[in-house]
């Protein structure tokens, strides 16, 4: 485990390891991206975006500061069963700390492995325009596209905002019984209920797959996806799912940066600083 000592940091936070709560974990890792390379430099630049945003969060009403310790980025090879071995190691040496892992990517894989620190009684709810939940992908079994399937090995996932998936994928998340909220159902009220009520209670770990957005708000990513749900949608999401369960982990992935005005990136440190902002809010009280 690398410690940054306060260079590099998110929010430009400057604060010991030993008083943190919540640890960012940067994984630079696009081994097995397929479509558009280049979330290898998402973590970077998320962090670097950060930068940018006030430490008050004025949507929780919630100022975060003095909360979240970076690490150096992962030094990951080209083998992604290593790779996925050292994400476990390193999210296990969080956890062992007694805080909170936030991990930065980085193709979605990167969850799978943080999964694998975890108990099996965490659930993941992941939010992602894909399914990601077949079998393999181009002979790999550890794959990006096979995220949501190597996860529920495990642990339980449920998944929102989805709107892409063949006809294998979704007969055996109907073979499972797992919890899948289309994006175009996203603002029913009767869904929220079903999550919370699944997941009231229970340790949770949030995965975002920056996809989940609309590209319209979100283009910088991996494999982009019309129809995508806005960001008022998630964040009702994540305060329900924060304010019924106890978060233990959270992660976002597959930010692709595109050197334009930067909008992927900053939405990517946002969805960081308000999954911080309500679980520090909810923890107060």
């Amino acid at each position: 485990m690398l410690l940054n000592e306060g260079r590099d940091s998110f929010l430009e936070e400057v604060v010991n390891f030993n008083d943190a709560r919540d640890i960012v974990i940067p994984v630079p890792i696009d081994i097995t991206t397929t479509y558009l390379k280049g979330t290898k430099f998402g973590p970077r630049s998320v962090i670097e975006a950060s930068r940018s945003l006030e430490n008050y969060d004025s949507e929780v009403g919630y100022e975060l500061k003095d909360k979240i310790f970076t690490l150096n980025e992962l030094e990951l090879s080209g083998d992604i069963r290593n790779a996925v071995e050292i994400i476990n190691l390193s999210t296990s040496d969080i956890i062992s700390s007694g805080k909170i892992p936030i991990l930065i990517g980085g193709e979605h894989t990167a969850t799978y492995g943080a999964s694998l620190a975890f108990g099996e009684d965490v659930e993941f709810v992941i939010f992602d325009a894909h399914t990601d939940f077949k079998p393999d992908f181009l002979k790999l079994e550890i794959n990006h596209a096979s995220n949501s399937r190597l996860v529920n090995l495990r642990n339980n996932v449920s998944i929102v905002g989805v709107r892409s998936f063949n006809l294998e994928e979704k007969a055996e998340i109907e073979k499972r019984k797992l919890l899948v909220i289309p994006s175009d159902k996203i603002s029913d009220s009767k869904n929220i209920e079903s999550l919370v009520n699944l997941l009231r209670g229970k340790k949770v770990y949030i995965s975002i797959d920056m996809d989940v957005f609309d590209p319209s708000i979100a283009p910088g990513v991996g494999t982009p996806q019309p129809n995508g749900i806005l960001y008022k949608d998630f964040l009702r999401y994540a305060s329900n799912i924060i304010h019924n369960s106890a978060l233990v982990g959270m992660d976002v992935m597959e930010t692709r940066p595109l050197n334009d005005n930067n909008i992927t990136e900053i939405l990517a440190a946002k969805a960081i600083m308000d999954l911080v902002s309500l679980n520090e809010l909810k923890n107060q009280h």
